[in-house]
């Protein structure tokens, strides 16, 4: 492989890294406060691709609006979700949280449908240059992917490490027995988890539509990924989820290089059953 090759694909595990990265993280959040896996993330995420066609496609909006638009739309879609159909159940078995998320995913999927049609959406980019540096290209919308999510990430952690709501969280995820015994809010920290997780899959989405095809089964890859790098970095830990999101689309990237998209789901889920079986608790548990 030579120098050039090696940089676009690195460019390539930047772009999927970053997606994985902004799925998994509003996963980990959500289970470090309630310990249920939320599996409508990735639905979350494709409501928001869709909520961009709409606004941007289908009302001519100006894209840095909608933007913003689907990161307020998403987070309140979020405070709904937690309200109306977590809270009700967050003190009964885990298992009926786990159907209520299951149940969620469909929900978002079949109003998809209905009101957007099973067919492919296209979404102009906004950033349509396409920069060329020694043979490396890049389009302008894939590069603000990348940009686009390390601010977003590098927000998320002085939020969570450098303020007090943000402390109160992390908190809860690490030890949600201590954190109630000092006077943590579980109500307000789970809206919080919330809101901020359907809140960075409206950042996902509205990056990445302009950037592929919208459609109601775009969420699957994605989720599953963002899950196995959930599990490599340790449920509940954000710097586990980020460090695991790029893990799997490395690994993703350079065994459907080098070999095939099956080989690619082998190597991904093989990594995850490793670190189910010699670390049950991900790499980096027990750390921030």
């Amino acid at each position: 492989m030579g120098l050039t090759e090696l940089l676009q694909q690195i460019l390539n595990i930047l772009i999927l890294g970053s997606i994985y990265c902004l799925v998994a993280s509003g996963l980990t959040l959500v289970y470090g406060i309630m310990h249920v896996p939320n599996f409508a993330q990735g639905n979350l995420y494709m409501a928001a691709a869709y909520v961009v066609f709409f606004l941007g496609s289908a009302l001519r909006i100006n894209y840095w609006f909608v933007f913003l638009a689907t990161i307020i739309i998403m987070g309140s879609v979020g405070l709904a979700i937690e309200r109306l159909c977590f809270r009700p159940v967050r003190d009964a078995p885990h298992v009926n949280s786990f159907v209520i998320a299951l149940g969620v995913l469909m929900a978002i999927e079949g109003l998809i449908v209905i009101f957007f049609g099973a067919d492919y959406k296209e979404v102009r980019p906004s950033v349509k240059k396409i920069i060329d540096f020694y043979g490396v290209t890049i389009s302008g919308q894939r590069l603000l992917v990348i940009l686009g999510t390390f601010l977003v990430m590098v927000i998320l952690q002085f939020f969570i490490k450098r303020t007090k709501t943000g402390m109160s969280l992390d908190a809860m995820s690490q030890n949600r027995e201590l954190a109630l015994m000092v006077g943590i809010n579980v109500n307000r920290m789970s809206l919080l988890a919330f809101v901020i997780s359907t809140g960075l899959a409206g950042v996902a989405g509205a990056l990445m539509a302009p950037v592929c095809y919208v459609y109601p089964a775009m969420a699957m890859t994605p989720l599953l990924i963002a899950f196995a790098a959930v599990i490599f970095g340790g449920m509940g830990n954000l710097t586990g989820a980020v460090l695991g999101s790029f893990i799997m689309a490395g690994a993703q990237v350079f065994s459907t290089q080098y070999f095939s998209a099956v080989i690619s789901d082998i190597a991904i889920f093989g990594i995850m059953i490793a670190v189910l079986l010699f670390r049950p608790k991900g790499i980096l548990s027990g750390r921030g």
